[in-house]
């Protein structure tokens, strides 16, 4: 026994610190904490990008989005922004614009805001004259925000049910619109709108390739017609997800199958 004890004690002495069973486990938790922190990483990203797609469809399909533009509100329409054209009042009641104020961004601008500003206002008088002339009030609106410029136009007149060709009447109205934006000389999308009824011929499976094919056909005309050039068009098709009135009738849903002619003011 004595022999043992000696042998054991000229081994040499056990290793200091944990065992190695434990510095694995160690390992394992880390890893396993680690892996638990990237799904919580990737759950609140995956939270951040839900709200902004749900915003950003709220917006696209319920109207409330880009200065009410879309939904049910029709804007600020052609007459009544011929009748109030300076004055404007805030929410509180004070004046948007005071004489000492517009001398101040007149000084700041050299005059352009004031340039752009009356073409604006001279586009809105031709536009209003044309729909007086063709006597088109009931079918032409434009609509006036911030920062755009929308010429409304109802389908009756440019289109046939179901159909993309422009009609020879509508042709005329077009072409003198047309004018008025190749002098204008801005930036502009031209959106095809249709109601929720649905299609499903050879040529438009869905109201997307109807009120596509609508918006690319104005804009060949625009181009082809009217001389406008094409760098500042852009066509887009928005089938029944942009309506301006419940698609509950006849007379509502008239009111959604139509052209925007949207201008940017800038």
């Amino acid at each position: 026994m004595k022999k043992l004890r000696k042998q054991l004690t000229d081994d040499e002495p056990a290793s200091e610190g944990a065992p190695e069973w434990l510095q694995t486990y160690s390992d394992m938790v880390t890893l396993v904490l680690t892996f638990f922190v990237l799904l919580f990483s990737m759950s609140t990203i995956s939270k951040e990008k839900f709200e902004q797609l749900s915003s950003s469809l709220s917006a696209a399909f319920m109207g409330t989005g880009r200065g009410g533009v879309y939904g049910y509100n029709d804007g600020t329409v052609l007459y009544s922004v011929k009748e109030n054209t300076t004055g404007d009042i805030l929410e509180d009641g004070e004046e948007a614009f005071n004489e000492g104020k517009s001398a101040e961004i007149g000084a700041f601008t050299g005059g352009n805001a004031d340039k752009e500003a009356q073409k604006i206002e001279d586009f809105i008088n031709e536009v209003q004259n044309i729909v007086e002339e063709m006597d088109l009030d009931e079918y032409v609106k434009v609509i006036e925000d911030d920062k755009s410029l929308t010429v409304r136009m109802n389908s009756v007149i440019l289109f046939d049910l179901g159909k993309a060709d422009i009609k020879e009447p509508g042709k005329e109205t077009l072409r003198k619109i047309g004018t008025l934006i190749k002098q204008l000389n801005k930036n502009a999308v031209i959106q095809g709108h249709t109601d929720n009824l649905p299609i499903n011929t050879m040529l438009f499976p869905t109201n997307w390739e109807l009120s596509t094919k609508r918006a690319t056909n104005v804009v060949l005309f625009l181009v082809d017609e009217c001389g406008v050039d094409p760098v500042k068009l852009t066509a887009t098709g928005n089938g029944e997800f942009r309506p301006i009135a419940p698609n509950d009738t006849e007379e509502n849903r008239q009111k959604n199958r139509r052209i925007d002619i949207v201008i940017d003011k800038q």
